[in-house]
């Protein structure tokens, strides 16, 4: 010890007035480890009115039985350098102008406080209580609370609390009892260790909260609470600048309902939380089955929450309804296994959400939150949920893009159902698993900017677009789709890999991506373009029903595919049957301009759709086709037509049919094609036609009035076949070629009326 400061004391001499005396001197008064009744002690703090402002200072001393300075009133400064006290110090209801009890010794020497009791004191200046080891479990105030070594209930301190290297180790109670205490400076917890609770809440705090190498273990689990405090700057969880002392705590921190004026900022710190079920306080409303280590509900910080650094917090950061303007930054690792690792629902953070390569083992929760910027995931893993929920993020409001390129969601769910968006939703590159269950959920959600599924994007399970608004693209281009359930779970109905039902994806959809297994189900869906490789990118098991798309257009990796027998090909695949889909193939092709395959395609539907259908229909539906293909090749009718036409006038023109055709005069006289019969005792045989008596036979003409309906040339009105020489045959075969001739004419005027209405 510097000597030149110091007056040593004279043990045969009055130690009052020797303490006065080194006080007048600006010295202190240096015992070297002398007993000193702290009766005297007190005799001379209660004469500090003779002191100088230097104050009263006594180092080395062994202060022997308990100093009671109860409602004093002390002008000048009190310190106690390398003392070793007996008995606890009691200034509770106290005016002092400043208060320190430290330690310079190491260690190995300790210096012992058994127990502070300051309720309602007033410190003008600062509170020092360093190096010290500090025990004792003392009851204060007439409380029936637990114990605790040091109490400070509605202190008020007009400078800093600095507890710096002290180790506080009550047997059973709290360490540091503050309710209401008003501080006018800092707080400074450096290299503390505590065995008990510290204690602050309704705290007024001016300045920063700051815990930097503090070990907090508590025996109850309870290491901090600091409920409905206001702290005026930050609060710090820090390790120790250019040293290995980490912040360590074992324990729960509360700080319900408090307001942070500063910014929270945790570095390279080790947390850990209680077992389940510990730690609360008997007025906390408990959050049922968790292992929490921040418990946070209402929670205002007016700067950033940042987590930083190999800060490891092993429990649940429950911060529920908090308000957050700064954002929030975490980095390092969030282990609660099968619980709640990070609970924001409802919160309102006035920044981004940026939790890049963080490492979190338990469910995070964003529901019903509203961040006023970007939410950045990138490279961050999220595993061992609760619920298999990795991520819930129902009704949530992000003001920026919700970047998570590259995030391992593992055995649980991202659900973003009802989210609001104001960018892009990036998932390139994620690696998502959830058997059984959607990995990707975006029903009913809206977003501005692109839905990026793409590179190499990796779903085992469902994702879930169903009714979402994308206001831009949704790219898939290289993403693999795995639809795969639990052992001993029942599928479901369709076992999608991908849905989208009743989705409007305004800015088109890229597909070219991989399905393993499952079903892709599209069904109502509506978009301004598909880009798609109709081989491969379809399942047997896909559902386009009512998916509406203006335009085809090219994937990444190759050009748009119109043409209709590729598209037809592309829809024959699918086994579930859906006309809408046919339909609306057709109307795309047609608004391109290309009108045979439009037809083409509905064709190839209604073939498609013939198994359905009873027998008979069956047979009328091929009939259909194979004349004028359900009404889409007219000119099929007009062929037939002329097929009879010809095949009626070759079968006319053969002697052997014209032997057996017959005319008649209006006098009975019966002619031949070769001229007339002649009469019984007839010598002059009329010539051909009767020379003019009838219409001669025309066998092109005859054709024409027996095929085609609604005209008469007056052959088949003329001519007849005979009743012998198997004349009947020719009648019947007449016959059916003018019925056939009827069926093709209203086949091909009716198609005509169908396609006119259709175009």
């Amino acid at each position: 010890m510097d000597q030149s400061g110091w007056v040593p004391l004279r043990p045969d001499e009055n130690f009052s007035a020797q303490l006065l005396a080194a006080s007048r001197a600006q010295r202190g008064l240096d015992c070297a480890d002398a007993e000193v009744a702290a009766a005297d002690v007190r005799a001379a703090c209660l004469a500090a009115g003779e002191a100088d402002q230097f104050g009263l200072r006594l180092a080395g001393a062994r202060i022997v039985g308990p100093l009671d300075l109860r409602a004093s009133t002390i002008p000048v400064a009190v310190h106690f350098q390398d003392c070793d006290f007996t008995d606890p110090v009691n200034v509770e209801g106290a005016r002092l102008q400043e208060l320190a009890i430290f330690a310079e010794r190491p260690k190995s020497h300790p210096d012992k406080l058994p127990g502070l009791i300051a309720l309602g004191v007033q410190v003008a200046h600062n509170l020092v209580l360093s190096g010290m080891v500090i025990s004792g479990d003392h009851h204060a105030g007439g409380s029936a609370n637990r114990p605790a070594s040091i109490w400070l209930t509605g202190a008020e301190i007009g400078g800093n609390l600095l507890v710096v290297g002290t180790w506080i180790l009550p047997t059973n109670g709290r360490a540091i009892h503050a309710d209401r205490i008003r501080i006018a400076g800092n707080i400074r917890l450096e290299r503390v260790q505590a065995t008990g609770e510290v204690r602050l809440p309704a705290m007024h705090l001016a300045g920063s909260l700051g815990l930097i190498g503090t070990e907090l273990m508590p025996l109850d689990g309870r290491a901090l609470d600091i409920n409905e405090a206001n702290i005026g700057n930050s609060l710090f969880l820090l390790n120790m600048p250019r040293a290995r002392g980490r912040c360590r705590i074992r324990g729960r921190i509360e700080m319900s309902h408090s307001i942070i004026q500063g910014q929270l900022l945790i570095r390279n710190a080790d947390l850990t939380a209680p077992p389940t079920g510990q730690g609360g306080q008997f007025y906390t409303i408990e959050p049922t089955g968790s292992r929490i280590f921040l418990l946070a509900p209402r929670l205002t910080v007016r700067g950033a929450l940042v987590m930083e650094g190999d800060t490891v917090v092993r429990g649940g950061l429950l911060m529920p309804g908090a308000q957050l303007d700064g954002g929030v930054r975490l980095a390092g690792a969030v282990w609660n296994a099968d619980d709640v690792a990070l609970d924001l629902k409802q919160s309102i953070l006035g920044g981004d959400l940026h939790a890049s390569a963080l490492s979190i083992e338990g469910t995070v929760r964003l529901d019903n939150a509203r961040i006023s910027g970007p939410l950045t995931m990138e490279h961050t893993t999220v595993a061992k949920p609760l619920d298999r929920r990795c991520i819930s993020a129902v009704n949530l409001k992000v003001a920026g893009d919700v970047q998570c390129r590259g995030l391992s969601v593992l055995s649980g769910s991202f659900d973003l159902r009802g989210a609001s968006v104001t960018g892009v939703v990036n998932l390139e590159d994620a690696f998502l698993t959830n058997p059984g269950g959607s990995t990707v959920s975006l029903y009913m959600a809206r977003a501005t900017g692109n839905v990026r599924l793409c590179g190499r994007f990796h779903s085992i399970g469902l994702v879930d677009l169903n009714r979402a608004v994308v206001d831009g693209r949704l790219r898939a281009d290289g993403a693999t789709m795995i639809w795969r359930t639990l052992p001993l779970v029942a599928p479901t109905a369709r076992s999608a890999a991908f849905q989208a039902r009743f989705a409007d994806i305004r800015g088109g959809v890229d597909l070219g991506w991989r399905l393993v297994e499952g079903s892709v189900d599209f069904t109502g869906t509506t978009t301004s373009y598909l880009g798609d490789d109709p081989v491969d990118d379809w399942p047997a098991d896909s559902y386009v029903g009512g998916f509406a798309y203006e335009r085809f257009a090219g994937t990444q990796s190759g050009e748009a595919i119109w043409n209709a027998n590729d598209r037809i090909a592309w829809l024959s695949r699918m086994r579930s049957y859906d006309p809408r889909a046919w339909e609306h193939l057709a109307a795309v092709l047609r608004s391109a301009g290309d009108q045979d395959g439009a037809d083409t395609v509905l064709i190839a539907q209604r073939r498609h759709a013939r198994s359905a259908r009873a027998v008979p229909h069956q047979l009328f539906d091929l009939l259909q086709d194979v004349t004028v293909r359900y009404g889409f090749r007219p000119q099929r009718a007009v062929y037939l037509l002329i097929a009879l036409i010809a095949a009626v006038t070759l079968a006319v023109s053969l002697p052997v049919v014209q032997a057996q055709m017959r005319a008649t005069d209006q006098n009975a006289l019966v002619f031949m094609p070769a001229g007339a019969r002649p009469r019984p005792g007839e010598t002059a045989v009329p010539g051909r036609c009767g020379d003019g008596k009838v219409r001669c036979l025309n066998p092109f003409f005859y054709a024409v009035d027996t095929v085609v309906p609604l005209i008469d040339l007056h052959q088949r009105s003329t001519w007849y076949p005979i009743s012998e020489q198997r004349g009947w045959l020719l009648e019947w075969l007449l016959n059916l070629c003018t019925i056939l001739g009827w069926v093709a004419s209203t086949v091909f005027a009716l198609s005509f009326t169908r396609l006119g209405r259709a175009n």
